[in-house]
């Protein structure tokens, strides 16, 4: 079986720069960047008054959030859907797409979503907006977003989920979120000069959208092709809420599973796109790795970074960042660093510095892209159409424990972190609840595996209430100079699944999705489906979490083969919403009836949030098939932005 090559075939792009494609072409051939002072709201107070806005929305203003206006409301002016929309229909427009719009999957990524409270909401309102019928995933692992929403999406594609996929993300900046990364003291007064002088980064806003599909549909049709995206890496860190790992070991790590998804070797890349975000711990410890990793004798791939040029545009960073790399080596050349005065200690001398890119051939490429909880995000791309590799044979993948937290969470138990050894003093309501059904659920079996091989997927469709309301009231009380760091630097949607791989020194891939309702499922598919394709995991934990109602965790290992009486994950499909006959039929594709179907909604057996309440339906049936009572299960949810159908079997004797 070959997995088949994936190819861009369009691309959209809004950021400080402009907006569309040919504006941030036009600015790297000038040596321009996108900052100047924010006029959209107040900050005398801050660190510094430079960013990098996007020109469509000049003019307006952030009100004050107070008695008549909540936070949220204070965002309206400022819709996130609204600048997503216009990188996205420019990139579906100029790919000339003629697939049947019902088969076409939207994954959005973002790191603060509208106003801080609607995430899925905006991948809902994009997806209206070009009229698509496939599955709708939002990603949501702070920086790293769009650069994992466009490794998922090719993922989506070589599995037959969808027949094309529009994918990258969307950030826009709004005073909180300015008074948080000052408060965490990362901002530079100055332009962002990655691995230069001055220290610190610059904040930025913007959309950027990649139309992706199979080769083979892309020639048919003779459509012209940026890229081809041959694979992708995940990491966690398991380190610090916002400090990347001193070793650099995390982002080695997903460097790796990029490479060995493409199937190259480290001598074979040309050209980075460093997330060079001009932190001194980031840039810093990137180029370790780039060193440790990529860099062969004389051989050394060129490297760059765009943020002096866009700023920081958070959740859109990767996609950005990748369509101004690929607009250079459409041109045979690589973007420069902008703003380089001379290297920083620790890192390289010349990260192509210059003022206009620089003329250098590029046939394979990596995209880095890391994230406060540590979440890692690398994309292997290669300029044209790259040979695949030859795919993997499926492996099996068996469920192994579960664990079932929270006072509503249904039929579970609460659990005291002290007594599973976990150190639970720093966690907030969200991480705990995730905390202990994870430890739980991995402590049903032994393992002995390193922790690298063991990952995260978790499903969470809000940021950790507890965390964000804290931050809230630090600058309800203390205005936005007084931003409580430690509160902003938990709020993110990622914040319990980064606290979970550090408590539990989880350091395999990680990721966190939402659907709306359906999520938790979608969280075990997307984990059953990695594990069975991918051998750079044995163990992932499947889990959701709402502060609310608790967590669940479900634990998925890899085996060649399983034994008789384990349960296994024998199908999954995922589909468009209201579509759940076609996620059926592909999770069902091959096997009998089941002797049982748990439908979401359709029971009273818990009380549980749209995030956990799937994630339980996958705890049930695994204890139905353990106790003996059915020998297959379907599991069916059905009334989110996406359709997921999963189908469990108990492995009998021959």
């Amino acid at each position: 079986m070959t997995a088949g090559a994936v190819v861009v075939t369009g691309m959209g792009a809004a950021s400080a720069l402009g907006t569309g494609v040919a504006a941030h072409r036009a600015a790297l051939w000038a040596g321009r960047d996108g900052f100047r002072p924010v006029d959209r709201f107040d900050t005398q107070s801050l660190s510094t008054r430079l960013a990098a806005t996007w020109p469509g929305w000049d003019g307006r203003i952030q009100p004050q959030p107070g008695r008549d206006c909540e936070l949220f409301e204070s965002a309206a002016p400022f819709p996130l859907h609204e600048l997503a929309l216009v990188a996205a229909r420019e990139a579906w427009s100029n790919a000339g797409v003629t697939t049947d719009r019902s088969r076409a999957a939207l994954v959005f990524g973002t790191c603060f979503g509208h106003g801080f409270r609607e995430f899925n909401a905006v991948t809902e309102r994009i997806a209206a907006g070009l009229e698509l019928g496939g599955p709708r995933v939002t990603i949501s692992t702070a920086c790293s977003s769009s650069t994992n929403a466009i490794g998922l999406g090719r993922d989506m594609l070589l599995r037959g989920h969808a027949d094309v996929v529009i994918a990258g993300g969307a950030d826009a900046l709004l005073r909180e979120a300015f008074a948080g990364f000052s408060a965490l003291g990362v901002l530079s007064p100055e332009p962002c000069a990655p691995f230069s002088d001055p220290l610190g980064t610059t904040l930025g806003e913007g959309a950027g959208f990649v139309v992706l599909e199979r080769a083979e549909d892309a020639a048919k049709r003779n459509a012209p092709t940026w890229a081809s995206i041959c694979g992708y890496g995940l990491s966690a860190d398991g380190f610090h809420e916002t400090t990347p790992d001193p070793s650099g070991a995390g982002v080695a790590r997903a460097i790796r599973g990029a490479l060995e998804d493409a199937d190259w070797r480290p001598g074979d890349i040309d050209f980075v796109s460093a997330h060079a975000t001009g932190t001194a711990n980031n840039d810093r410890i990137e180029w370790s790795v780039i060193e440790r990793e990529l860099v062969l004798g004389a051989r050394a791939p060129g490297v760059s970074g765009s943020k002096g040029h866009i700023g920081h545009t958070q959740g859109a960073a990767g996609a950005l960042e990748l369509i101004l790399a690929l607009i250079c080596h459409h041109e045979g050349c690589v973007p420069p660093t902008l703003h380089f005065r001379g290297p920083r200690s620790g890192c390289l001398a010349d990260p192509i510095a210059a003022t206009a890119p620089r003329p250098m051939p590029v046939a394979r490429a990596l995209k880095l892209s890391a994230a406060f909880g540590g979440a890692n995000a690398v994309l292997s791309y290669g300029c044209g159409v790259v040979s695949p590799r030859a795919d993997r044979t499926r492996a099996h993948v068996v469920v192994t424990g579960t664990g079932v937290v929270g006072s509503a969470a249904g039929p579970g138990e609460d659990v005291d972190l002290d007594s599973l050894g976990v150190d639970g003093r720093r966690l907030d309501r969200s991480a705990r609840w995730l905390t202990a059904a994870a430890a739980l659920a991995l402590s049903k079996e032994a393992h002995t595996e390193g922790m690298d091989r063991i990952g995260l997927f978790v499903a969470a469709t809000q940021m950790p209430p507890e965390s964000a309301a804290r931050c809230t009231e630090s600058i309800r009380k203390r205005g936005v100079a007084g931003t409580s760091a430690s509160a902003f630097a938990r709020m993110s949607v990622n914040a319990p699944t980064g606290a979970c791989t550090q408590a539990l020194g989880l350091l395999g891939p990680t990721s966190t999705f939402s659907i709306g309702e359906g999520s938790g499922l979608l969280a075990v598919a997307l984990a059953a489906e990695w594990l069975a394709w991918r051998d750079d995991a044995t163990r992932i934990l499947a889990g959701a979490v709402d502060e609310a109602a608790g967590a669940v965790c479900v634990a998925l290992k890899r085996v060649a083969a399983a034994d008789v009486g384990a349960v296994i994950v024998a199908g999954w499909g995922i589909a468009g919403p209201r579509r759940a006959d076609e996620a059926i039929a592909r999770a069902m594709l091959g096997r009998s009836p089941t002797d049982s179907v748990i439908i979401d909604g359709d029971n009273d057996l818990w009380s549980a949030s749209e995030a956990t309440q799937s994630c339980v339906m996958a705890a049930v049936g695994a204890k139905q098939l353990t106790e003996g009572r059915a020998r297959s299960v379907l599991l069916v949810a059905a009334r989110g932005a996406s359709s997921v159908a999963l189908v469990l079997e108990r492995v009998c004797a021959p």
